[in-house]
């Protein structure tokens, strides 16, 4: 029964992108073409595939498919899972923003037109820009609520960087539980903080997988990015000892890991 399932689901995905390429062949290309040049008419059809007709067909066929859910996976704009959750750290936004501060990393800017135009600038240029922006992605139903980075060679095209997700729970008691990682949080900001965190490290720029958007590449090794975090919040004395949640080594799509969450509480500055 299961494999008929299956069978169908993959037969209805197909299905999905062999309407997805006659929509861009025929109903896009074949449009543009006859109306703009054929370089300009192919920018367009790239721009419309990549960021509105490709990012939704993907959301449906994930719905469908629901293949490697894992759900403490943050998410794209387009419904894809993404970087992995590998750190939480135990604390006030102060001690957070503490503790990235004495180890030379720096706050990423509000993502606007402005900083996004900064930033592709600085990556043409390969000037240094110490507080790019990120791209949203989305743990909770919300956006990030606060991003750290540390430039590697003083380039905007490599850097480390980390993710963080305020949440008001005093203590994660099941940290694979999917309810916690779906429910939508309200948040207290008067009160001491679980600060949910996906780390990894920028080493370029490609096109994304089934959207071809144009991002960042990741180091697919998340576990080194983990380790780099905490050995340097660990030097400079601003949290406690480490401790992990294991859930069993997996690999999602570029992403190869241990599959352990470390867990340490922010020392009071």
């Amino acid at each position: 029964m299961k494999f008929i399932s299956r069978l169908i689901r993959r037969i209805i995905t197909v299905a999905i992108g062999f309407v997805a390429i006659w929509l861009i062949a025929t109903q896009i290309f074949e449009r543009l073409d006859q109306r703009l040049s054929l370089f300009i008419a192919l920018m367009v059809t790239y721009l419309l595939s990549a960021y509105v007709v490709l990012p939704r067909i993907v959301r449906l066929t994930s719905l469908i498919l629901r293949k490697g859910y894992i759900p403490r996976f943050t998410q794209s704009g387009d419904g894809l899972y993404v970087d992995p959750v590998n750190l939480i750290l135990l604390g006030t936004q102060a001690d957070l923003e503490s503790a990235f501060r004495q180890i030379g990393w720096n706050k990423a800017d509000s993502p606007t037109l402005e900083s996004a135009w900064k930033m592709i600038t600085a990556f043409v240029q390969n000037k240094a820009y110490s507080t790019a922006p990120f791209s949203s992605l989305f743990l909770f139903s919300r956006r990030q609520d606060l991003g750290f980075q540390q430039a590697v060679n003083n380039s905007p095209r490599r850097r480390h960087h980390v993710r963080f997700w305020a949440t008001n729970a005093n203590e994660i008691i099941d940290p694979l539980n999917v309810k916690f990682w779906l429910q939508k949080q309200e948040i207290d900001y008067k009160k001491i903080f679980t600060w949910v965190g996906a780390g990894s490290e920028d080493i370029g720029f490609g096109f994304a997988r089934l959207t071809y958007q144009l991002s960042h590449k990741i180091d697919h090794n998340i576990d080194k990015e983990r380790r780099y975090i905490l050995t340097a919040l660990k030097k400079a004395n601003c949290i406690d000892e480490i401790s992990y949640y294991q859930s069993g080594t997996f690999k999602v799509g570029k992403y190869i890991s241990d599959g352990r969450i470390a867990v340490a509480k922010l020392r009071r500055k």
